[in-house]
């Protein structure tokens, strides 16, 4: 499966870039809204990990965009917080995300939440 991971800390995106790659999934790693942008234009993804924050982007509007380009189906949206914040958690779910992972987060609890969210799409 192809993954799209968008965060904006570089070290963060490459532990999940690797973590992914051992469970033999191909990794894209983005650190804007604007490089999120070009890579869903140009590719197909069977899944997008997305940062709550970014550095070029409102959050909600973002998500919110992404979500009527793209179904549920189509895409599945997992989101990623460093912010414990339970606001933020439940705009991430009205705006179209799938599931949410804290960070930090043991890396099986992610392999879990992806296995069920690509199933749930079909991709698995």
């Amino acid at each position: 499966m192809r993954i799209l991971v968008v965060t904006e800390e570089e070290l963060l995106s490459e532990l999940i870039a690797f973590r992914l790659e051992l469970l033999g999934h191909q990794v894209d790693v983005r650190l804007t809204a604007k490089q999120l942008h070009e890579s869903l234009a140009e590719n197909t993804y069977a899944l997008l990990i997305l940062d709550t924050r970014l550095p070029d982007s409102n959050t909600r509007e973002f998500l919110t965009k992404v979500r009527n380009c793209w179904s549920k189906d189509l895409l599945p949206i997992l989101m990623l917080s460093l912010d414990q914040s339970m606001e933020l958690v439940e705009l991430a779910f009205r705006c179209g995300a799938d599931d949410y992972l804290l960070a930090p987060f043991d890396p099986e609890t992610m392999q879990i939440k992806l296995d069920r969210l690509l199933s749930a799409s079909g991709a698995a």
